[in-house]
């Protein structure tokens, strides 16, 4: 515990738990009914001709965007879609932006008392605390969607759809992804001393970089820019299907993730506060 209050404030992450924990239950709550709510549309008959027809109708480029392969609507396909869905992926990608600007660009705007107290401990706690918070709120969030596919398999009788191990793979890849997006937040928010500017960069450049990933999946000219989309390592479908490539996605991750923590720990620890 000692070495813990080295790198974090215990003090801070209550503070910040108390004032977000409400927040996070409603995510759960949203991740776990949306990825049973896919489920049950994949067990019921009728719905799933309804959305096998409508899956027919769309164009090439749409089904290229969204990374389904083939003519015809594959379950566990649809299933990993649940955990891209722009809905989805918009909530996830607000959890950062939110906690980092307002737990480190708004301190150093107010010059609130916790700030004050980063003189007593050491700095990168401010940051530090607030990416052990997010952290921690993306492991229960993706818990909670698992567990919807999960228990959505396992009241439905999905077995032949669903497979856990996949599953497992998709909400693994998709908290080391939001893991990084986090820590370029973080270090987004260390830059600035008014949260509305962190905020703007923060959305801005994630915004971009969904954009940027959809017009290269439209764009076959410039399909060979994929590796160097962020939102390209983030593709629950491709997993289903085996098109990820986990070699390059995963390490690629982990060192954008240390990378932007690092930096994001340097820059606050010689900034002005």
């Amino acid at each position: 515990m000692a070495a813990l209050n080295n790198y974090i404030s215990l003090h801070h992450l209550k503070r910040i738990f108390k004032n977000q924990h409400k927040i996070i239950l409603l995510v759960m709550l949203f991740g776990f009914l949306v990825e049973f709510l896919f489920t049950f549309i994949l067990s019921a008959s009728a719905i799933r001709k309804f959305a096998e027809s409508y899956f027919k109708l769309l164009p090439p480029m749409v089904k290229q965007m969204t990374g389904f392969l083939g003519e015809n609507l594959v379950g566990s396909q649809f299933i990993a879609f649940g955990y891209t869905h722009p809905a989805v992926l918009f909530i996830l990608s607000f959890i950062p932006v939110a906690i980092a600007s307002r737990y480190i660009t708004a301190e150093l705007e107010n010059r609130s008392i916790e700030l004050l107290s980063s003189r007593l401990l050491p700095r990168h706690a401010v940051v530090l605390t607030p990416f052990l918070f997010i952290l921690l709120s993306f492991l229960t969030v993706f818990g909670a969607m698992l567990s919807g596919s999960l228990l959505g398999r396992l009241i439905l009788d999905m077995n032949e759809d669903i497979q856990p191990f996949i599953l497992l793979k998709i909400a693994l890849t998709g908290l080391l992804f939001f893991t990084a997006i986090s820590t370029i937040t973080l270090y987004i928010s260390t830059l600035f001393s008014e949260r509305g500017k962190a905020l703007a960069w923060s959305s801005g450049i994630i915004l971009f970089a969904f954009v940027f990933d959809a017009i290269i999946r439209l764009w076959d000219q410039i399909a060979f820019l994929k590796p160097y989309s962020l939102f390209n390592w983030y593709q629950p479908v491709n997993i289903a299907t085996g098109q990820y490539n986990f070699e390059i996605g995963i390490p690629l991750l982990a060192l954008l993730s240390s990378g932007f923590l690092s930096a994001a720990v340097r820059h606050f620890n010689h900034r002005d506060l």
